[in-house]
């Protein structure tokens, strides 16, 4: 199965189109201050490596709150052409490298394809379970889940936000 983009130059890449770029009904912070994650490879702006590591962290963490981080990297990771620059799901181009190379590993060659198909089999059963009825047994604990939990919250609580930044920066060690 081709991929649209493969092999060509970034001005003439394509994204994938099983991988649409995700959204957020929030306006997330790389589309408020697009120039917080606008990094080259080695940039350094006339700065200090203090200074970019700064610039990096504050990126990062700005990554670490937003609702989308999870697809957003999906997105970036199997669009490579289109994501050579910048920091994107709080990784740069050189670790976006590297995971590749983990899912390589992981999931072998074809491994957006093997994505692609587990991301459509998602879809399905989320549609199908739409138009399935829960059971009794499944509404009562969904009931009392949410007698005990409370509902879902929606914004992300600062503890969430500082384990999604921990997941991601072991995440990072670990490739």
């Amino acid at each position: 199965m081709s991929r649209a983009g493969v092999g060509q130059p970034t001005y003439y890449a394509k994204p994938d189109p099983r991988f649409p770029f995700p959204h957020s009904p929030v306006p997330t912070r790389c589309q408020s201050e697009p120039t917080l994650f606008d990094f080259t490879n080695g940039d350094r702006s006339g700065t200090s490596r203090a200074a970019t590591e700064r610039r990096l962290a504050k990126a990062r963490r700005a990554c670490s709150v937003c609702p989308i981080v999870k697809d957003c990297l999906k997105w970036a990771l199997v669009n490579k052409d289109l994501t050579k620059v910048g920091i994107v799901a709080a990784t740069t181009p050189s670790q976006r490298t590297t995971l590749r190379k983990r899912m390589v590993d992981r999931l072998g060659p074809d491994w957006i394809d093997v994505l692609a198909e587990q991301d459509q089999a998602r879809r399905e059963r989320a549609a199908a379970a739409r138009h399935t009825p829960l059971t009794v047994s499944q509404a009562r604990i969904i009931r009392l889940d949410r007698e005990v939990n409370g509902p879902m919250p929606k914004p992300l609580t600062p503890a969430q936000q500082q384990r999604n930044l921990a997941r991601l920066m072991a995440g990072l060690k670990a490739a």
